[in-house]
């Protein structure tokens, strides 16, 4: 072989090396494009305050809570509009017979009138204002009730996902432990330190540590459509949450002390007292219908009959009417109004009995789960140590496999009863701040329209 011949095999193959690496190079580039694609499409994972701004966004209870604003402030416009001018306008055509017709005819005509009316004074005019302004601020008190009811349920939900997240590793680490322990044993079993009959033992146990990994797996699916509901969002959608930090309460209040703050800050406490206050309006204008009732008021009119302008009309007059006999109806208007503000001052009080309730069971839980916390932890630790003591007393020959699976599930259960405490404690803590009222909602969301 000449050297030109080796010299064109040698350029070949670097062509070829060459070649070979461009098109690796073009499908790692493809590939390297198509990770960041998915990595740029992977949603966020969302905090809790996001959650809530979503939930605010979308649940559908929302959207029905702002129609009640929106259909106080319209009935705060209506009850207003008597404060202000009136003007209209009216047409009419057709056939009329008498008057200046002839005997037994009839005329076309057309008419148009204009007329300006405006009522200066009336009797309980005031009064229905004063309801509907009451209405609305109820209707807003009421709304932000349902926020920050709404608010407290996506915390639960959020929380009980975290939880089952970690049920998950628990599980895990369970299943984890079951194999080691069946490596274990037929490592035994091949030296002839251990029966044959004690691998069904750790593959039972085995057996039921994979069940638990299948429950908790099932548990964060179940999470997540629970918390996609109350968030008003798709059962299709990616949801992805971050983690949140575990918070620990500094000081707690007293019962009088947290009973107290609900009764002041409660939305739906101030809403009821909000219906009182309305439904004595209510009761006042019924009794103002009894009589007599005044009203000053003025108007003016012009009218076009055949296009032609008439002489025009006005008139200022005071009227007072008294209902001699109605059927009872006034009467039983005022009854109804009356019966209305006792229902409304009986509601007040059992939303308030319900409230000191609630408040002392969402403090009671605080220290429910204080406390299984505490103990969950003594609980974990001991566990642990008796997994550990059965695991060395088996490898010596002088325990039994039954003790250490039991340990091992022992250990599985303690640190799932842990889990669950910590979380537990942290729904408690939300649970504590909606029923005294002080579960802050996030400042956009306070601050969007109604409309």
């Amino acid at each position: 072989m000449n050297r030109i011949t080796v010299v064109s095999q040698t350029v070949c193959t670097m062509k070829c090396t060459i070649a070979i690496l461009m098109t690796l190079g073009s499908c790692l580039l493809v590939v390297w494009a198509g990770a960041a694609s998915a990595q740029e499409q992977r949603p966020q994972p969302l905090s809790l305050t996001e959650c809530i701004l979503v939930a605010l966004q979308n649940n559908p209870e929302i959207v029905s809570s702002q129609q009640g604003i929106i259909g106080a402030r319209a009935g705060l416009t209506r009850a207003r509009s008597s404060y202000y001018p009136q003007l209209s306008l009216n047409a009419s055509e057709g056939m009329t017979s008498g008057g200046g017709s002839a005997p037994g005819g009839s005329d076309w005509r057309n008419e148009l009138g204009l007329g300006l009316s405006m009522t200066l004074w009336r009797s309980g005019r005031s009064a229905n204002v004063a309801e509907s302004r009451v209405e609305l601020e109820v209707a807003e008190l009421s709304h932000l009730n349902t926020m920050q009811a709404l608010a407290e349920r996506v915390a639960t939900d959020y929380y009980a996902v975290l939880a089952s997240q970690e049920l998950v590793a628990v599980a895990d680490a369970g299943v984890e432990a079951a194999q080691q322990h069946l490596h274990d044993v037929k490592t035994r079993i091949r030296l002839g330190a251990a029966a044959e009959v004690d691998i069904f033992a750790v593959e039972d146990d085995l057996a039921r540590a994979e069940l638990d990994l299948i429950d908790a797996r099932s548990g964060v699916r179940s999470a997540l459509a629970r918390l996609k509901f109350t968030m008003g969002v798709a059962y299709t959608t990616d949801l992805q949450i971050a983690p949140a930090p575990m918070r620990v309460a500094e000081a707690l209040p007293s019962l009088p002390e947290a009973v107290n703050s609900a009764m002041d800050k409660r939305p739906d406490v101030l809403a009821s007292r909000g219906t009182i206050q309305a439904r004595q309006y209510a009761f006042e204008q019924a009794g103002t219908r009894r009589g007599p009732t005044l009203e000053l008021g003025g108007q003016y009119g012009q009218s076009y009959t055949d296009w032609a302008a008439n002489d025009d009309s006005w008139n200022v007059l005071a009227t007072a009417s008294w209902p001699l006999f109605d059927g009872q109806a006034t009467k039983a208007d005022e009854t109804s109004a009356r019966a209305g503000v006792r229902r409304s001052r009986a509601a007040l009080q059992l939303l308030l009995n319900q409230v000191a309730l609630e408040v002392e069971n969402a403090l009671v839980e605080i220290d429910r789960t204080t406390e299984r916390i505490k103990a969950s932890e003594k609980s974990v630790a001991a566990a642990r140590a008796r997994l550990r003591a059965a695991e060395a007393r088996y490898r010596q020959g002088v325990g039994i496999l039954l003790e250490v699976t039991d340990a091992r599930a022992a250990v599985t259960s303690a640190a799932a009863s842990q889990v669950r405490a910590r979380f537990d404690y942290q729904v408690a803590l939300v649970a504590l701040q909606r029923a005294t009222g002080m579960l802050s909602l996030p400042g956009s969301a306070l601050g969007e329209s109604n409309d």
